[in-house]
């Protein structure tokens, strides 16, 4: 069995495939992809050039491990400190509304 469909109709037809599978993406990227911090972008960064430090022979493999963990206690000191900071503004939000609803 063979359907004639003239052009504008296959157009018409690829051009809404083509929009159903953008919208498609545009959702699923958003969800494979975590949201990352500028300490996040940093970090991977630094990594990025003591890797194509060492690639390049620039470093030698114990360098590039030493810079590494620096820069892994860097990230996870400046993490561990956005916790505790968070943690505190949580607790002042939560005394800041029983006040409210004392008063």
């Amino acid at each position: 069995m063979v359907i004639n469909v003239s052009e504008g109709e296959e157009e018409e037809e690829s051009s809404e495939e083509k929009t159903e599978s953008e919208e498609g993406e545009g959702s699923e990227e958003s969800e494979e992809f975590p949201k990352l911090s500028i300490q996040d972008i940093e970090l991977l960064m630094k990594n990025t050039e003591i890797w194509d430090n060492l690639l390049n022979g620039k470093i030698s493999v114990d360098d590039a491990k030493r810079l590494f963990e620096e820069t892994y206690k860097e990230y996870a000191e400046a993490d561990s400190r956005k916790k505790l900071k968070g943690a505190m503004s949580k607790k002042s939000k939560k005394k800041s509304k029983k006040k409210e609803k004392a008063a």
